[in-house]
């Protein structure tokens, strides 16, 4: 192999023969599970192969039009307390999607230099507040509840982003 070719990672490929080793004992033990099995995966997958063009999308605009300068002064290092709180607002805000669409878009904003922490944030909000859920929330459930569950939520995305950026800067070393 010349220094030129790519290097192709064999870490996906092992888990995913362990994930398949898995189902196979799995439906060897339950066979009557197979199809439903099979059909609930087909459905996810093409719910998922809907979604992707879109998410694709978004992505490339994003990496595009939201700078290195800007990820650095609003999610970066230097930011503190307000660039979790940043973090925080726009993850709770733009969970317009599926869970999984925040992943692409973390990795593009940890690529331009925002802090763990800050991602860490974004994801969580993103999963755990959202603006949609809120509004939903303070129609069946009250704003008392709403209210109490935001805060309660909001405090401990933001523990979990500083507890795992410190976690994650541990184990690098």
């Amino acid at each position: 192999m010349s220094q030129n070719e790519p290097k192709i990672e064999k870490r996906p490929f092992v888990i995913l023969l362990i994930f398949f080793l898995i189902l196979a004992v799995f439906f060897y033990f339950f066979p009557e599970k197979l199809n439903s099995t099979l059909k609930n995966s087909w459905d996810s997958l093409s719910q998922f192969l809907l979604i992707l063009p879109a998410v694709v999308l978004l992505i490339g605009i994003l990496s595009v039009t939201i700078t290195l300068d800007t990820v650095k002064k609003n999610f970066g290092t230097g930011t503190g307390f307000e660039g979790a709180m940043k973090a925080l607002f726009f993850g709770s805000v733009f969970s317009v999607g599926p869970f999984y669409l925040s992943f692409p878009i973390a990795k593009n904003l940890l690529d331009k230099g925002a802090r763990i922490a800050t991602v860490v944030i974004f994801v969580c909000a993103w999963n755990g507040i959202g603006l949609i859920a809120e509004i939903l929330e303070l129609h069946f459930l009250g704003w008392q509840f709403m209210i109490t569950r935001f805060l309660l939520t909001s405090i401990f995305i933001v523990i979990t982003g500083y507890v795992t950026e410190s976690l994650v800067k541990k184990i690098k070393m």
